[in-house]
């Protein structure tokens, strides 16, 4: 049998990068056993079920990533199954291998949220399309998770790292992070709303913050060492930076305040730092007493202090012969440290069995205070790399915590991060710079009526022009655009464009696509009844296209906010209805004027039979429901011609016209 190659492998590369977990159900055991072994191709991790209820049961047991599955099932069919699986996962995809043709399944299953349908005998090419955009999804699903949790990681070496505040334009504190609430000894509740001289030290110099306050007001960045005082009077010295953040008008918003505390300018850290540039091949162990906090509740600071103590003066001396260490420090709150230069550098493996060896003599050691033995458990970190050792090493110990295990190797967290950082901090400069230079754009592309032959419509496409004047689609910015305070201004201007263009368009609609990121903003939404409220005329042009709806934390204010712009005679659209989770769902919520047919399905529409007569199914559901009929991705004659022919009422892609600086 013919197929395409480099797609057989392009989706079993993915689907062994990526572990995908594979449930398979079929009660037939000849057609279970045929499709098992061709499922084996593209995936390592594969499991069966012969009924309808062992799939469910074992899908509440297992994390699989990816449900095939029959329809004709003992003890509970497959649409059953599929249907008890998306109460339990919304997000899981989906796919249906089945003989049965009959339009009921085929609409059951688009109700129930099903990614594919696949007729017996399997067609080899349709099952590689399918299983194509089926790991993609599940691949972009788990690279976006993999994508917050890292972005999470990066704010979070920040916060955990430096004191951080924010005043307003006339230095009362409008932010403040944990860390700052900690050193300072003031709540949160306690700053918010106070000058930031609350903290200010009597012998700090009048001078010295006045000439912070006029570099700062001037549009310059301060740094400096100030000495603060805590809410019962202590003193602490921090190296501080200092920067105006600016509006997009270039005018001066609010302050933020960056500092590290140095009060103990000798302290655990520092010595470290310092043996880690003396040393000629390093050595650094970071750990921490399992259940720390538990001790100090239970026994008491004083006691919790001496014990500290203790521990790390013994624990020195519980090293096995071939990984002695050089020095040990307390450094407070239940962590401690030991760093030597090696004479000659080991191997990793001999350096984790040694540490493996020394957590089990502290299993086996008990520590005195006075009447008290504590058996104690600890966790551990190590570095090996001069370069940002003693920082990749608390990242090893705060993933140690976090993900409960014995021993994590810290080497390159800290530049990973970094370097992701980086990439990320770039591109909110590129997006900063385009908006404040007005080079955030909207393409139209016509949307063209299959009946009347014209362009009745435009869908408004956001576009970034970059310094060196090329164009950018969403792709390339707007991800990153949602880390910071970007991506609201990005929609307003969108918004914005959409509504001058309608003024200059007496005859033509256009569209404009908002996520559930802008309907849950009580600004934007204020922001459009405003629009509306004061361009009537406007109003009846307008459509909104409403996007993937996974990320819907707020499902009754969607629903709300469609209400009231029905009420302003605004049309509403679903977008890529006929793919992923949730379309047929949407459906029945918010009623729409317009389906706009997922491009997945009208791209192969001349070659798949499958595609062609889901399509059908849509036209026809649509046709019964008073819906109109958009085709996306409408690129060549023979695509167009079906489309037509199909009776679909709405044409859209390359064919008609790629997106345009200006509707035509």
């Amino acid at each position: 049998m013919k197929f395409d190659k480099e797609l057989f492998l392009k989706i079993r590369e993915t689907a062994i990068n990526e572990q995908i977990k594979v449930l398979y159900v079929e009660d037939k055991e000849d057609v279970l056993l045929s499709t098992k072994e061709l499922l084996s191709n593209f995936f390592e991790h594969l499991d069966t079920a012969t009924d309808g209820f062992e799939g469910l049961e074992k899908f509440k047991q297992n994390p699989y990533d990816i449900i095939i599955t029959d329809i004709n099932l003992p003890k509970m069919d497959g649409l059953e199954m599929a249907k008890k699986i998306k109460e339990i996962d919304k997000k899981i995809p989906i796919i249906v291998i089945t003989a049965f043709t009959k339009m009921e399944y085929l609409l059951e299953s688009i109700k129930i949220g099903v990614y594919g349908y696949i007729l017996k005998p399997i067609d080899m090419d349709q099952l590689l399309e399918t299983l194509n955009r089926v790991v993609e999804k599940v691949y972009l699903r788990k690279e976006r998770d993999r994508a917050v949790a890292l972005l999470e990681q990066y704010k979070k070496i920040i916060d955990e790292g430096f004191t951080v505040t924010k005043t307003d334009p006339t230095g009362v504190i409008t932010y403040a992070n944990d860390k700052f609430c900690k050193i300072s000894g003031y709540s949160r509740e306690e700053l918010i709303g106070k000058p930031h001289n609350i903290v200010r030290h009597p012998d700090m110099p009048k001078k010295a913050f006045k000439d912070l306050w006029n570099t700062i007001k001037a549009g310059k960045i301060w740094r400096g060492v100030v000495k603060n005082k805590t809410k019962d009077g202590k003193s602490f010295y921090v190296k501080a930076t200092v920067a105006p953040i600016f509006d997009e008008n270039g005018k001066i918003k609010e302050y933020i305040a960056v500092r590290e505390n140095i009060t103990d300018i000798v302290n655990p850290r520092k010595l470290i730092q310092d043996k880690i540039i003396e040393f000629s091949n390093p050595l650094l162990v970071l750990g921490a007493i399992e259940d720390f906090d538990d001790l100090e509740n239970l026994y008491g600071e004083s006691i919790i202090e001496e014990l500290q103590e203790v521990f790390v003066k013994k624990a020195k001396s519980l090293f096995p012969p071939q990984c002695q260490m050089n020095l040990s420090f307390n450094m407070g709150d239940g962590r401690f440290a030991f760093i030597k230069d090696q004479t000659e550098k080991k191997e990793i493996n001999e350096i984790l069995y040694a540490l493996k060896q020394f957590q089990e003599n502290i299993r086996n050691t008990k520590f005195s205070v006075g009447e008290y033995e504590f058996e104690l458990e600890t966790v551990l970190s190590l570095a090996t790399q001069k370069d940002h050792m003693f920082k990749n090493a608390e990242l090893g110990l705060k993933k140690a915590l976090k993900e409960k295990l014995d021993i994590v190797k810290g080497d390159g967290l800290y530049q990973t991060a970094i370097e992701n950082a980086k990439k990320n901090i770039a591109t909110l400069k590129m997006i900063k710079d385009a908006i404040k230079n007005d080079r955030i754009v909207s393409y139209f592309q016509p949307i063209y009526n299959n009946k009347t032959d014209i362009i009745e419509k435009y869908e408004s496409l956001v576009r970034l022009i970059d310094k060196d004047g090329k164009v950018l689609s969403p792709f390339f910015f707007l991800n990153v655009a949602k880390i910071g305070k970007y991506y609201k201004q990005i929609t307003r201007i969108v918004i914005k464009n959409a509504i001058e263009t309608l003024k200059i368009m007496p005859n033509k609609e256009i569209s404009i696509n908002l996520s559930a990121v802008d309907i849950e903003d009580e600004s934007i939404r204020n922001e459009i009844f405003a629009i509306l409220e004061n361009n009537p005329d406007i109003s009846k042009k307008l459509v909104v296209e409403l996007l993937e709806d996974e990320g819907i934390n707020q499902l009754n204010v969607v629903k709300n906010f469609i209400k009231k712009l029905k009420g302003f005679g605004v049309k509403i659209a679903i977008d890529d209805f006929g793919s992923g989770y949730s379309n047929f769902s949407r459906l029945i919520e918010y009623e729409p004027d317009y389906i706009k047919i997922d491009a997945s399905l009208i791209k192969d529409i001349t070659t798949n039979k499958n595609n062609l007569h889901i399509v059908e199914a849509i036209r026809d559901f649509a046709k019964k429901q008073g819906y109109k009929t958009v085709a996306e991705y409408v690129s060549n004659e023979e695509i167009f011609r079906i489309v037509k022919e199909l009776g679909i009422d709405y044409s859209q892609g390359y064919y008609i016209s790629e997106p345009l600086p200006e509707p035509i």
